[in-house]
């Protein structure tokens, strides 16, 4: 715990510029040594995150009290750990610990492995960005298809890209890949294939993705059949042996490291913006013979969508009464908004 007070301390010493600082605190099965650890600290123009990832509850408990108050922003996983591979590990269910916990700093929720399934797609389609098929007809294989695993899998499928699959229990396998080849779009033709054994040569694969909670599945044997072009992620952190990782690294073949840094951000400033605009949701304002919803709200036919029903400075649409909108000329928005800026102050 001392660790926490000295990186919170240091933290808010270097933050000269007032940035947002926020906290998530997370929560894994996979097996650790430690009874819970520290992420890194990372930075933007706006906000500060740093977190801590833990196996109990009575473990996030003490965190947040040394958290409480001294953060801006504090998320907690709401993904549910029934049981741990830990042997000491109890029922993790840290958002029920933050809302009793919590009352100085703004508690939110997040999903660190849905982030970290937003920034595995995000690379993957960054780096096939000048390919103009993108990902469409590419071959993927996936070690381990687990939580992280099967999600990415069925974005990676819908996208058009052919997905190889491998996990140990091959029963829970089947019925994923069931599950994905029957929930995709029916236009989609590309689909997910199950593989009954780790394949020895892995030189047919466009990309190798793993995602499991083993290490070294990857290793030196397996690595000298992969092609030069082939695309690695490390998913799993560890997937990759060091044998494996030093022969790659020594043909000039990278081997990317799943950084969610930007899904972070990204996530961070998604939540502040929703709040922003869902605050007033509850409140219709009428002026004269207009009536104003806020965006992202259902309104009856003829009601006026606006960026901010306190203050609009922007209209943005005439609702159809249906929940859609209907056509609504530049000429008419500029008589509606002289009547807004008016009477609506």
């Amino acid at each position: 715990m001392k660790n926490v007070v000295k990186l919170i301390k240091s933290i808010k010493n270097r933050n000269s510029e007032s940035k947002k600082i926020c906290f998530f605190l997370g929560n894994t099965k996979k097996k650790e040594n430690k009874s819970f650890f520290l992420t890194p600290i990372r930075e933007n123009q706006e906000y500060i995150f740093f977190g801590a990832v833990v196996f109990n509850d009575n473990l996030a408990k003490r965190i947040l009290k040394y958290v409480d108050g001294n953060v801006d922003y504090i998320f907690v996983d709401i993904e549910k750990k029934i049981q741990s591979k830990n042997s000491n590990i109890n029922l993790i269910n840290i958002e029920r610990s933050a809302k009793d916990y919590i009352k100085k700093s703004k508690l939110n929720v997040y999903k660190a492995n849905d982030l970290a399934i937003n920034s595995a797609e995000t690379l993957i389609n960054n780096l096939f960005l000048k390919d103009k098929r993108g990902i469409g007809g590419k071959k993927i294989l996936i070690l381990g298809l687990g939580n992280i695993g099967f999600k990415l899998s069925l974005k990676l499928v819908e996208s058009g890209a052919n997905i190889y699959a491998y996990r140990r229990n091959q029963a829970i396998l089947s019925s994923l890949a069931d599950t994905i080849n029957f929930v995709k779009p029916l236009g989609t033709l590309s689909k997910i294939n199950i593989l009954n054994k780790l394949p020895e040569n892995l030189n047919k694969y466009d990309i190798i993705i793993t995602t499991a909670d083993k290490n070294n599945i990857i290793s030196l044997n397996h690595a000298k059949k992969i092609k030069k072009k082939t695309v690695l992620i490390d998913a799993g952190k560890g997937n990759f042996s060091i044998d494996a990782i030093k022969y790659l690294r020594k043909k000039n073949h990278i081997i990317y490291r799943l950084d969610t840094t930007s899904s972070y951000f990204s996530y961070i400033q998604n939540i502040i913006h929703t709040q922003s605009q869902y605050k007033n949701y509850s409140k219709i304002r009428k002026i004269k013979n207009y009536t104003l919803v806020n965006q992202g709200i259902v309104g009856n036919k003829n009601d006026i969508i606006v960026d901010d029903i306190k203050k609009p400075k922007k209209i943005l649409g005439c609702c159809d009464g249906s929940g859609g909108l209907k056509q609504f000329s530049d000429i008419k928005k500029k008589e509606i908004f002289k009547i807004i800026n008016k009477y609506g102050k």
